[in-house]
């Protein structure tokens, strides 16, 4: 998996796709001048994770499949960054929860199964909450303001 941001992402964009590349244990490039093209060619057979702007502020996160295609489209708000996000330590979250959001994004982030999905991490999305948990303890949360799920053909724009 791969998570990177906007062209020109504010500080609380570049430290929400830290908290995230650190939670999932995956890498986290500088977009700089790099178009929609060359991100996508990054993440070769990879989920990819773009986090987005609202008035320089993370507004949005567009998940992309192994595949390139935009799957999911989730306008966001940040509740909390209460604690440091956890290091990379290679363990999958687990991702559990109520409403279609919890299987849908299991399956685009986790495509072959959830492996050994840790007991230490997870994503608990409840309503219209995500928290971003390690041991009980909410690390970071967010709220999901609305959501879009795609087909694989249309544009995520």
């Amino acid at each position: 998996m791969l998570i990177t941001s906007s062209r020109k992402p504010s500080a609380s964009t570049r430290t929400l796709c830290k908290h995230l590349a650190s939670f999932f244990g995956c890498d986290y490039p500088n977009r700089g001048k790099m178009g929609m093209g060359e991100v996508l060619d990054l993440s070769r057979d990879t989920p990819l994770i773009i986090v987005g702007e609202y008035h320089g502020n993370p507004g949005s996160i567009v998940f992309y499949d192994d595949e390139g295609h935009c799957v999911l489209s989730l306008h966001i708000s940040m509740l909390s960054t209460g604690f440091l996000y956890p290091r990379k330590s290679g363990v999958i979250p687990s991702i559990v929860g109520d409403g279609e959001l919890v299987s849908f994004i299991s399956d685009v982030l986790y495509p072959d199964g959830p492996n050994d999905s840790s007991v230490s991490l997870s994503l608990v999305i409840s309503g219209d909450r995500m928290d971003f948990n390690e041991q009980d303890k909410v690390l970071f949360s967010l709220r999901v303001k609305s959501h879009k799920i795609y087909n694989g053909d249309e544009d995520c724009s």
